[in-house]
């Protein structure tokens, strides 16, 4: 019974273990190296001491699993933990908006899944969790949160019994391996590794000497522009690699399907992650199209979400599919969330908004490439293609770039890299403003924004530059003046 005190898996003390070493391995690395060359003492000293550690975080992490106790009680979630000091956390269930529960590889050994519990007040951190317990117990605490079931773990009076996502009349899609491959292939991840392969190489000269570095710059001096660029093309693939890895390891057995007033999200090949999402919190369709996936007629299509995201990469987003044909948009909208309608009927910029867009883009690169091509004449013109490149990138934002007003919903679209159309309902709003300065005033044109809930309180902003002064105006009286 979910009434009475219970304790997680006793797997959870490996888990307590493994998360002391990530959080205490760089202290005690450093501790020790400074201790070692500070005293001088017998090697099995030193060996003692390190059993004493690991032998005190071992007893830490047991004792952690075994003062940590959860119930259902009282219309509550109530939690309990603390070795000295005991801490008491009681959630209410009318307030958990989600109740996630993801599977690591140590938990698929043992048959366990990790439970987080989202609440309307959480960000991207769940408000509470488990870090293991069986998967019958969790999907029992799943539904005894929900309603669908008593304490004793029996059907509620009067609540449907949960139907497997299998079920014929369970609406559901998965994606297939050859639409996985080319998801993973054009996903442009790889300029999340080039920012952290700059951040690591930033970091680099203070962990190597000084004349490592040197014989490195000197060697790299004397090698020609094509090996030079031979060798950034093999850093790129290796990085592009990596990206297409992350994308499998992330989105292998994507499973989305809808039930009720819910949606369910199954994702993850060593991890495998189940998100449930209330459709009251949706505030959102956000339609993405990169640069690579456009040509082909591809997108990825993400909800945004109030109250926090699924996962702590996706910044109060969450992908609903990686990938669908643009001409499949308007069907799975319709099909997991039929409140939204998505009808492309745009309303794009004016003529003169075109010169500010291939000016903006174009701007910072050229300040870059006068000097460049003062000081490097032989390479000015690697410095007009890429300024050929910003320029064709800033008419395209303009291309891109446009609204619509559909009945109560409201459609944006623009460009920074990829180009995204948000979708949103009129009651789900939170604000709606325009700017307009000097520039823009001679030309009669404003700068048209709304926000849509996001988390804790705060908003979301999307925006549409340089739009027709005329039409921002009647937007914004679309929003004020008529019924919600």
């Amino acid at each position: 019974m979910m009434s009475e005190p219970r304790r997680m898996h006793p797997a959870t003390t490996i888990f307590n273990f493994i998360r002391l070493i990530k959080d205490f391995i760089i202290p005690l690395l450093i501790g020790s190296f400074a201790f070692v060359r500070n005293i001088s003492a017998s090697s099995w000293i030193w060996m003692l001491a390190a059993a004493l550690i690991v032998a005190g975080m071992i007893a830490f992490s047991f004792l952690s699993w075994y003062r940590f106790t959860y119930r259902v009680e009282e219309e509550e979630l109530r939690i309990e933990y603390g070795l000295l000091i005991r801490k008491k956390r009681y959630i209410s269930k009318n307030r958990i908006q989600s109740i996630d529960l993801t599977a690591g590889i140590i938990h698929r050994l043992f048959g366990l899944v990790r439970v987080e519990v989202q609440t309307a007040g959480s960000d991207n951190a769940a408000e509470a969790g488990l870090k293991a317990v069986t998967r019958n117990d969790g999907e029992q605490l799943r539904d005894i949160l929900k309603g669908l079931k008593d304490t004793t773990g029996e059907p509620q009076e009067g609540m449907n019994q949960v139907q497997s996502p299998e079920h014929p009349d369970v609406p559901a899609e998965k994606i297939k391996f050859p639409r996985l491959l080319f998801a993973a292939t054009t996903s442009g991840g790889i300029g999340v590794f080039l920012s952290l392969f700059a951040l690591v190489g930033s970091q680099f000269n203070q962990m190597v000497p000084e004349g490592f570095l040197k014989g490195i710059y000197n060697w790299a001096v004397h090698l020609s522009i094509m090996v030079i660029i031979v060798l950034v093309l093999i850093i790129c693939l290796v990085l592009w690699l990596m990206a297409i890895a992350g994308t499998f390891l992330r989105y292998s057995y994507f499973t989305i399907y809808k039930r009720e007033d819910e949606i369910f999200i199954t994702r993850g090949l060593l991890e495998k992650k189940q998100v449930t999402i209330p459709l009251k919190r949706i505030q959102g369709i956000r339609i993405q199209e990169n640069i690579f996936r456009q040509p082909f007629g591809y997108a990825a299509v993400y909800a945004e979400v109030a109250g926090g995201a699924a996962d702590k990469n996706d910044d109060f987003s969450i992908a609903l599919f990686p990938l669908l044909k643009t001409s499949e948009i308007p069907g799975f909208i319709g099909q997991f969330l039929p409140d939204f309608q998505y009808e492309q009927n745009w309303r794009g910029l004016p003529r003169r908004s075109a010169r500010r867009f291939i000016l903006r883009a174009a701007a910072p690169v050229l300040l870059v490439a006068i000097p460049l091509i003062y000081f490097f004449p032989m390479y000015s013109w690697t410095a007009l293609i890429v300024l050929a490149a910003a320029s064709a990138l800033g008419f395209l934002r303009y291309k891109d770039a446009g609204f619509a007003v559909q009945r109560n919903q409201l459609y944006f679209r623009n460009r920074g890299l990829s180009r995204e159309t948000i979708v949103t309902k009129k009651n789900r709003i939170q604000s709606m403003s325009s700017s307009e300065h000097w520039f823009q005033w001679r030309k009669s044109l404003k700068t048209s924004y709304f926000s849509i809930a996001s988390h804790s309180g705060l908003g979301k902003r999307f925006r549409v530059k340089d739009m027709e002064a005329a039409e921002a105006d009647e937007l914004h009286g679309w929003y004020s003046f008529q019924e919600k």
